[in-house]
């Protein structure tokens, strides 16, 4: 369960970006998280993270307090999560295998092991006979495969996407959408951030709607 407490977030101790947000999100779920720009999605976004630290209120993950993480236990709890940007953020000097074992072979994982795991990963993403494709000749759609297998090759207990179709067609769109579906399936937790109500009303989700810095809405869009 991820619980948010309470939570408020400020810039230069000014700007107020949330304010006194309370959620619980249980696992297992897929929640759409919406709202127009500036209303605090990002601001969530780098909570969950760890990347900022609220200015008031408690964030709950894997029933730790967020707050009290320090040091190398920030860069364990960040191994329990699969992050996912609008940008990609693919190694372009790496073919596509070498993208998606990235994060093993950090961990210091054998070859034999990664080699088993990737191969399982591209089967997941339906990019099996990408494995030794640069990543330019890759479509945007295909690339956002690839980055969905780098943060899945972990396997991560909750998925956490930035805005994952910001830069895609509507094919690719429903494509990446589909594939978030199915890992959530799996029993993972995923949390898609996002402006685009059309890929919402796709899916009968739970969405969590922010406006001005606090929750406006949370439920079904059918």
């Amino acid at each position: 369960m991820i619980r948010l407490i309470n939570i408020s977030a400020s810039y230069n101790n000014k700007t107020k970006a949330l304010d006194c947000v309370s959620l619980d999100i249980e696992d297992g779920e897929f929640v759409f998280i919406v709202g127009e720009s500036g209303a605090g999605k990002t601001t969530l976004f780098k909570l969950f993270t760890k990347e900022i630290k609220p200015s008031n209120g408690d964030i709950v993950v894997f029933k730790r307090s967020l707050n009290d993480l320090r040091g190398k236990e920030i860069a364990l709890y960040r191994r329990k999560l699969g992050i996912i940007f609008q940008d990609f953020k693919l190694l372009k000097n790496k073919n596509v295998f070498d993208n998606i074992a990235f994060p093993q072979v950090l961990l210091g994982m054998n070859e034999k092991d990664i080699k088993k795991r990737v191969d399982s990963m591209l089967s997941i993403v339906d990019l099996a006979d990408k494995s030794f494709k640069s990543i330019d000749e890759l479509s945007m759609g295909q690339q956002q495969k690839v980055a969905i297998a780098r943060a899945l090759i972990n396997k991560p207990k909750i998925i956490l996407a930035d805005e994952p179709t910001g830069n895609l067609d509507p094919q690719s769109t429903k494509e990446i959408i589909e594939l978030l579906n199915k890992i959530n399936q799996f029993g993972t937790t995923v949390i898609v951030i996002t402006h685009d109500m059309s890929i919402v009303r796709h899916m009968n989700k739970r969405v969590i709607q922010i406006r001005q810095g606090q929750v406006a809405k949370d439920g079904y869009v059918q």
